[in-house]
This record gives structure tokens, sequence and C-alpha cells, in this order.
């Protein structure tokens, strides 16, 4: 990227995105995008990237049986179905979507 073009972005910005393609780098060459520490809301659309809807759907569950109320870091950890789809990274098998309801951006 040009240097001017570098400049139109804040630092923050520039270093989240950097982050970020590092991360889908990670799961594209088969790694992970967590840690001993697990996953932050830095790391939350990356989830996205390297889990499918089945396992998402699994990692609602658990939390669902622990925190029934949603209180514990709501919205943080597990991204929903629906971040997934405005992130772009909405996993296609067998030539489908999943959950074809949800909004597509």
């Amino acid at each position: 990227m040009a240097t001017r073009q570098l400049n139109r972005f804040p630092a923050r910005q520039r270093t989240e995105q950097f982050a970020a393609e590092v991360l889908e780098k990670c799961v594209a060459v088969g790694g992970t995008i967590t840690g001993e520490h697990g996953v932050g809301v830095e790391k939350i659309n990356q989830m996205c990237t390297q889990f499918g809807t089945a396992e998402l759907e699994l990692f609602h569950a658990v939390k669902q049986a622990f925190d029934r109320q949603a209180l514990l870091n709501p919205g943080k950890a597990v991204p929903t179905l629906a971040r997934c789809a405005e992130y772009g990274r909405m996993h296609v098998r067998g030539g489908r979507l999943p959950h074809p309801e949800l909004p597509r951006f």
C-alpha cells in the first residue's frame, strides 16, 4: 500500500486490519486464531473464518448452559451467525449457505 494511502487511515485501524489478516492467514495454512488465553473481542470476527455454523451453534449452547440469562460478556467471546454474515465469512457447504433467512451484506 502506498504511503499516501496508509496515511488516510488511523494507525489503530491499520493495526487492527493487519492483525485480522495475520489471523486469517493462520487459519488458511491450517492454524488457529486461538491461544492459551482464548478469543477476545479483537478476534471475534476471525472466529467466523475458522469455525462453521455447527461449531458456532455448539459454542452458543455451551455458553447458554452456564449463562442462561446472557449476563456474562454479552456479544463477546462467540460471534452470532448474523455477525458472521455481516463479516462476510459465512461458510458455504454443498453449494448452499446455512441460514438463508439471515440478511447478507
